[in-house]
C-alpha cells in the first residue's frame, strides 16, 4: 500500500501540465491580398504547430456593406461583387461544419484561400481534403439564397459592432479582445506572437 501511495505522488509530481490554449478570431475578406496573406502564411502555419490549443474563428466580411432588400440583404465588398461571393460562400462553409471539427474548417478556408479564385473554390476543395461534411451542391445552395445572405448579414454586423471599429483587414482579436501591438506583430509573424504572448509556457513554443 505504501509502495502504491509513493507511486501515485511520484505521477502526480512528474505529470505535465496541459498546454495554454488561446482564440484567435480573424475577420477578412474572400479577395483581400492581405486576408489571403494572412491565413495561408500565418494562420494555417500557426494551426498546424498549436492544433487544438489555437481556436480559430473565420469571419469573412471586412469591409463590406450592406443594404436591406425585401426580406434578405444585398452587400457591396470592397474588391467588388464576386468578392461578396465569396464572402458568402464561406460564411455557409462555416455554418455547414461543425465548430467542433477545426481538423476540417480550418484546412478547407486555407484551401479555398490559397486558390486562384476562393470564391469558386469550395467544391474541389472539399474534394481534394476528402471532407464529407458538406458537399458543394449544399455551399452553392447557400450561398445563392436568403439563407447565405442572412448567415453574411449576421458576421457583418457582428464586424461593424467591434469595439475599437475595424479598420484594417485582417483584422485580428486575441481572446475576443483587441490588442493592436499584437495584431500588427501577428501580420507578420503570428506564432511568435502567440508564444510570447498567450501561450508562454507550451511545449510547442521551445523555439521561443
Amino acid at each position: 500500500k505504501e509502495l502504491t501511495t509513493a507511486v501515485l505522488l511520484f505521477a502526480t509530481v512528474t505529470a505535465k501540465p496541459a498546454d495554454p490554449s488561446v482564440e484567435v478570431t480573424v475577420y477578412y475578406e474572400s479577395l483581400c491580398p492581405d486576408s489571403i496573406r494572412f491565413v495561408n502564411d500565418q494562420i494555417f502555419p500557426s494551426w498546424k504547430q498549436f492544433g487544438n490549443d489555437l481556436k480559430i474563428h473565420f469571419k469573412p466580411f471586412g469591409k463590406a456593406n450592406f443594404v436591406e432588400s425585401g426580406s434578405s440583404w444585398n452587400f457591396t465588398c470592397q474588391h467588388g461583387p464576386d468578392e461578396c461571393v465569396g464572402n458568402k460562400v464561406q460564411a455557409c462553409v462555416l455554418n455547414q461544419m461543425s465548430p467542433y471539427a477545426p481538423d476540417e474548417y480550418v484546412p478547407l478556408i486555407d484551401c479555398i484561400m490559397r486558390s486562384e479564385d476562393p470564391p469558386t473554390a469550395a467544391g474541389a476543395c472539399l474534394k481534394s481534403l476528402n471532407i464529407h461534411t458538406t458537399t458543394s451542391e449544399k455551399v452553392e445552395a447557400c450561398a445563392g439564397s436568403d439563407e447565405g445572405s442572412q448567415l453574411l448579414h449576421d458576421i457583418g454586423v457582428e464586424t461593424k459592432n467591434l469595439d475599437p471599429k475595424l479598420n484594417y483587414v485582417p483584422w485580428v482579436l486575441f481572446n475576443n479582445a483587441f490588442d493592436e501591438e499584437a495584431w500588427q506583430q501577428s501580420l507578420d509573424n503570428l506564432t511568435a506572437v502567440l508564444c510570447k504572448k498567450f501561450l508562454a509556457g507550451s511545449s510547442k513554443c521551445q523555439a521561443y
